[in-house]
């Protein structure tokens, strides 16, 4: 009955938010990663002002970063433009229930149940919500809703709260005791608690409330809301320090990373969950030292990252081009083979091992390997060029010529690919073709030297006998 409640609700007249200036906010912060993450979303929304999925986003960073206002008004903005998007009314409700704006999230959550109505976390809200202004009833029904969908053991604990507001102690008792787990959440412990002393149980009622002592914030466990984590300051300064990691801007990048190990200690990194993050960081970390050149220290964190977590494969990853730089293919091999083991579907890793392969002079074995990173994808310039390479070195003029031409049909400046097209097709005798890619891998810029000794070379060519 709620549903279709909510379902007979849903119409809304929204306003046209495509001419509308983006929020604005933080843009003086002191807290310079943030203050340049929020402004570059700023001017993307400016860029882009019918996108939908950018005003979220802005207002996510907002949400995140303790910008409510900002927040809301831009989640209205996203929902105006793609009014069937669950995410902006649903995080919207979120924040304006925060916000003590009750009345305002129960409209918001109204509308993204009239979207997906098959979410229990935005049932068990609404039934929270209702449970608040005291309508008891439609709190009940919205958690027997989220029952329905799946989130049995939460509805219950709902359906609880009600029955303690409405002064039904025995009912709560009973529904709340085979949820009093030790593990349980201590809002749990503290409800059951206030039942079992309103039934004169004064000794259980003293063990619940002491396992109900700890001051956590009560929430439902919403996997969608989860999604605005990576927004958060934390994260968005990690983002932009990865963008200095791989522009060379090393020392900005390097003090970013340092400065969110203290939130995110690299113990972390060898937790059963949460442990992402950390071990982001300190793979990020290592990879930024040996981008500065100490690739002691990138190799030693690349090492303890793995002793903490074998499984990660970025750590694999990056100590394999690590061991690259010093020129010890055998070793980067060996890593490379374990971050295929842990991630087979990884293009960028089987074009990596080709290239040690190559270097190695195992050039059949490079083949299959530029073959698997093509499967997964078959328009990588940079693999089709190193594909052809290894296809040079086995002396496969054709597949050579094959992998270069598609090379350059994906990047038609590419001057090097030209450059070795013209030498593929000239050893496979196809110098008409030869000379045409080499006049245009002039054009492109190629080293006038290399241009000259293939020009030697496919005058060899048409005079051997």
């Amino acid at each position: 009955m709620a549903a279709a409640a909510l379902l007979a609700t849903a119409c809304t007249e929204p306003d046209d938010a495509v001419g509308s200036e983006p929020v604005v906010a933080g843009i003086d912060l002191p807290d310079i990663e943030l203050r340049t993450f929020l402004t570059e979303l700023i001017e993307a929304v400016r860029t882009t002002p019918a996108s939908a999925s950018m005003r979220g986003r802005l207002a996510m960073t907002y949400d995140a970063n303790g910008f409510p206002e900002a927040a809301i008004a831009s989640y209205r903005q996203a929902e105006t433009l793609v009014p069937d998007d669950f995410r902006w009314p649903h995080f919207a409700s979120l924040l304006l229930a925060q916000q003590g704006q009750i009345e305002a999230a129960l409209d918001a959550s109204r509308r993204a149940l009239a979207i997906d109505a098959s979410y229990a976390p935005a049932w068990l809200w609404r039934g929270t919500w209702l449970l608040a202004l005291e309508r008891f009833e439609d709190a009940a029904l919205a958690f027997a809703e989220a029952g329905e969908r799946g989130a049995d053991a939460e509805a219950d604990f709902g359906q609880a709260m009600v029955h303690v507001a409405e002064g039904r102690f025995d009912e709560a008792v009973a529904t709340l005791e085979p949820l009093a787990v030790p593990s349980a959440h201590p809002h749990l412990h503290r409800t059951f608690g206030q039942a079992l002393a309103a039934l004169g149980r004064e000794d259980a009622a003293r063990l619940a409330l002491a396992r109900g002592r700890e001051p956590l914030a009560f929430a439902w466990d919403d996997p969608r809301a989860a999604e605005k984590t990576a927004f958060a300051r934390g994260y968005a300064a990690f983002a932009i320090a990865q963008s200095w990691s791989s522009e060379g801007n090393t020392a900005p990048a390097l003090a970013v990373f340092e400065r969110l190990e203290a939130h995110y200690p690299e113990r972390q990194c060898a937790a059963e969950e949460d442990y992402f993050f950390a071990c982001n960081l300190l793979n990020s970390l290592s990879i930024a030292h040996g981008r500065a050149g100490d690739l002691d220290l990138a190799i030693a964190l690349a090492q303890r990252g793995i002793a903490l977590n074998a499984d990660f494969a970025p750590f694999h990853l990056a100590l394999a081009d690590h061991y690259r730089q010093r020129r010890d293919l055998p070793s980067a091999l060996m890593h490379i083979d374990r971050a295929i083991a842990l991630n087979p579907g990884n293009g960028h890793a089987h074009t990596q091992r080709g290239r040690y392969l190559h270097g190695l002079g195992r050039f059949a074995e490079a083949r299959t390997a530029f073959d698997a990173a093509l499967r997964l994808a078959p328009s990588n310039r940079a693999t089709l060029f190193y594909a052809g390479l290894v296809e040079v070195a086995l002396e496969d003029w054709a597949g050579a010529a094959r992998h270069f031409a598609d090379a350059v049909r994906i990047d038609p400046d590419f001057a090097l690919g030209h450059l070795y097209l013209a030498r593929s097709l000239g050893e496979g005798g196809r110098l008409g073709e030869a000379r045409q890619a080499l006049a245009i891998a002039q054009q492109r810029g190629a080293v006038p030297s290399e241009v000259r000794a293939t020009e030697v070379r496919l005058r060899e060519l048409e005079t051997a006998p």
